[in-house]
């Protein structure tokens, strides 16, 4: 692992969210990229706190980027909750079967809000401690 590197991922994040309108504003993205902008940004804010705290995911899905945030931090509970009942909008690591959905707008708004909590416990956890 690369020192530094979490400076790296908060930058892609934010990058990744620089394209999103704010929760609520119409885009011109359809909500299928804009789901995609709002999963590599939360994978990049999470990948940017456990680079940092020097403990890496077993992969890379919703529940497997939560489940190695939960050995180095302690998450909400509603949080949580919150970002995994949109994991199922695209399940795509299985090489046999695998989902692609359609999310709604009231979806990608709410996902957005939750991934901007993300994005402010990564900053605070990167930033203020390094």
């Amino acid at each position: 692992m690369e020192e530094n590197n979490w400076k790296k991922w908060l930058k892609d994040g934010d990058a990744y969210l620089k394209g999103m309108p704010r929760p609520g504003i119409k885009s011109k993205f359809g909500t299928d990229i804009r789901y995609n902008l709002l999963s590599m940004g939360f994978e990049s804010y999470v990948m940017a706190i456990l680079d940092f705290k020097g403990n890496l995911p077993d992969n890379h899905t919703y529940t497997d980027l939560i489940d190695g945030l939960e050995r180095v931090m302690p998450i909400d509970p509603e949080l949580k909750a919150r970002v995994l009942k949109y994991e199922s909008i695209q399940e795509i690591c299985a090489l046999d079967k695998f989902t692609i959905l359609l999310p709604t707008e009231e979806e990608i708004s709410d996902l957005h809000e939750v991934i901007l909590e993300f994005k402010t416990i990564a900053h605070k956890t990167c930033l203020e401690a390094a």
